[in-house]
């Protein structure tokens, strides 16, 4: 760090991966002294619904540990019922809550638990970003947050992951190629958090950063392996997405994991939220914001551009489905959707020509 003063890291206490390791939950319970006491299992619908409430919910009874459970229809109901959901928390009184899901159940069971002061178990059924280990909600439930709440809070990281690959191994495949975009975009996000060391004297961990980076690095050297989305590929990139996430709660922020590239993908939710075309998920966006932005950090985006290809990432506005329009707009308001974010994109307005321009090198439009 630049400087002393006082720093906090709270990382997972117990992470178990491979298959069947759902099975290890009582232990880790028993570890955690909540022999007593019910537990909340928060769900998504649909698939992630049946895990919770036919695999996990069953396991725990069995342990005789009462097992509540809540779904999660979609970000935005999630934000308008939030009252009522911790309203209704608080009064069951839960010793630990579970997600069980991906990015929505995890990100809601993450945030309810914070709120609430309850410990929280990420149990992630697929593998398309670190927020299964971090401390940190995605940036579209942050965006319906503040539109509805002054919400301010210290995010809890996860007590505990249990990825179970038996789960994981059944999620669409596309979930995966997005764990390869988020994973692959360390290199840029330490890029710019490097810059905005140099240039803002913002506080810097070169451990934090060594972390997101050997995760990208992880997926770099197994791409080959990774390109069969089989039960090792899955292994990889969940040991990545970990070790990203644990990198996030090293530095205190998501700065290791997240710039520029992701401020593209962000600007992208905007616009789709305001012009009504579908956004793609967040780690297949991000993927493309990393061939731009690494042009523009002098890296080898042409390599970035392979590297997504080899796993069946879109690498252009035609295989992203997304008009150019929308992304050359997306990248003219990049820098200006988190002011306390310095990047590569710095802080002057970006004129359309020079979008177009950047975007045109890169080969994405």
């Amino acid at each position: 760090m630049n400087g002393i003063g006082f720093n906090k890291i709270i990382l997972p206490r117990y992470v178990y991966t491979g298959p069947n390791v759902i099975k290890e939950l009582p232990l880790i319970f028993h570890h955690l002294a909540l022999s007593k006491g019910n537990i909340l299992l928060i769900s998504g619908k649909g698939e992630t619904a049946s895990i919770s409430n036919d695999s996990v919910k069953p396991l725990l009874e069995s342990e005789g540990i009462e097992a509540e459970t809540m779904e999660i229809e979609s970000m935005r109901n999630f934000v308008d019922n939030l009252p009522e959901m911790i309203h209704k928390v608080k009064d069951s009184d839960p010793k630990i809550i579970l997600g069980v899901g991906g990015g929505k159940a995890i990100d809601s069971a993450k945030l309810l638990a914070s709120i609430t002061n309850k410990r929280l178990i990420s149990v992630p059924t697929n593998a398309s970003h670190d927020g299964l280990s971090s401390p940190v909600i995605s940036f579209v439930l942050n965006l319906y947050l503040r539109k509805k709440f002054d919400l301010k809070m210290e995010l809890k990281a996860p007590v505990a992951i249990v990825a179970d690959i038996n789960f994981i191994k059944n999620c669409p495949k596309k979930s995966l190629v997005a764990g390869v975009g988020d994973l692959l975009a360390k290199k840029t996000a330490v890029k710019d958090w490097e810059l905005a060391y140099m240039l803002r004297n913002e506080e810097y961990s070169e451990y934090a950063a060594s972390m997101a980076l050997m995760s990208a690095r992880l997926i770099e050297d197994n791409i080959n392996e990774i390109a069969k989305f089989d039960e090792r590929s899955i292994s990889i990139i969940l040991k990545a997405l970990i070790g990203s996430g644990i990198g996030i709660s090293v530095a205190g922020s998501s700065r290791p994991a997240s710039g520029s590239e992701h401020l593209f993908s962000h600007a992208l939710d905007i616009l789709s939220e305001e012009y009504g075309f579908k956004a793609e998920l967040h780690g297949i966006q991000v993927g493309i914001g990393t061939i731009v932005m690494s042009q523009l950090h002098g890296l080898n985006h042409k390599k970035i551009r392979d590297l997504l290809k080899k796993v069946g990432a879109a690498t252009n506005a035609k295989e992203l489905g997304i008009d150019r329009e929308y992304l050359i707009k997306a990248l003219m308001m990049s820098n200006k959707i988190r002011r306390d974010r310095y990047t590569i994109l710095g802080d002057a307005d970006i004129s359309y020509n020079a979008a177009e321009k950047l975007l045109k090198r890169a080969e994405v439009i």
